[in-house]
């Protein structure tokens, strides 16, 4: 009796055991899932508008001893558009990469200098290549950015005898910080902005005073939205 007694507790306690082993457990591992990164990974392209401002500070200089007769800004902006591309990887929620732009503005800003010349500066064509650093959280990530920003700027001089314009392709640094937003594994929409030094060094100011030049010291602030298509899984 004691024997059949041993042998059915025996077996309830399998039963049992197998039966709560088949229970979940507050204490079991989650499955792996990747990393919100990994939305951001991989190769994309898209396209930007935002506005663009540009500021110049002319300086008048005496050539013969490099002093500064006279010092003003000028203030412009514009509407600036274009396209970019570029390639992420990640370390975790870590998240590095490489980005090209181009873009098109029209930033103009203007100016009298002293013995009544006129100057005017123009902003039209830049394009950009920066490497970018960033923290993904779940689909936002945030990142900053620095690099080589190349850029075609006109300064024209104006008298009532006589015009100059000088052409230059500026390639100087840049920086900025942005925000990126995954909709789907594919779409996400990006808020940019940027600082650009845009800065010349000195030119021939009026042909009739070659005894005077302008140094100008310039930069540009971009603020703009984009959309952008990633490509992969």
């Amino acid at each position: 009796m004691k024997r059949q007694a041993f042998v059915l507790a025996i077996s309830f306690a399998a039963v049992c055991g197998a039966r709560a082993a088949d229970l979940p457990s507050a204490h079991r591992a989650p499955a792996f899932a990747p990393p919100p990164a990994f939305l951001f990974d991989g190769f994309y392209v898209g396209a930007h508008v935002g506005a663009l401002g540009f500021a110049d500070r002319s300086s008048v200089v005496f050539a013969p001893t490099n002093g500064v007769l006279a010092r003003g800004t000028s203030h412009g902006g514009s509407f600036v558009g274009g396209a970019h591309a570029g390639y992420d990887w990640h370390m975790g929620s870590l998240v590095f990469g490489l980005r090209a732009d181009v873009s098109g503005a029209r930033a103009v800003n203007a100016r009298t200098l002293p013995f009544g010349v006129g100057v005017r500066n123009l902003v039209d064509v830049s394009g950009a290549l920066q490497g970018r650093v960033g923290y993904a959280f779940e689909r936002l990530l945030i990142y900053a950015s620095g690099g080589l920003n190349v850029a075609h700027v006109e300064h024209a001089y104006l008298t009532p005898f006589s015009s100059l314009r000088k052409d230059h392709l500026v390639a100087a640094p840049t920086v900025g910080v942005g925000a990126e937003y995954a909709f789907d594994d594919h779409w996400r929409g990006n808020v940019d902005i940027r600082v650009s030094d845009l800065s010349t060094g000195k030119n021939t100011s009026a042909p009739f005073i070659p005894i005077l030049r302008t140094r100008h010291e310039a930069a540009t602030a971009a603020a703009t939205v984009g959309v952008s298509y990633r490509f992969g899984n």
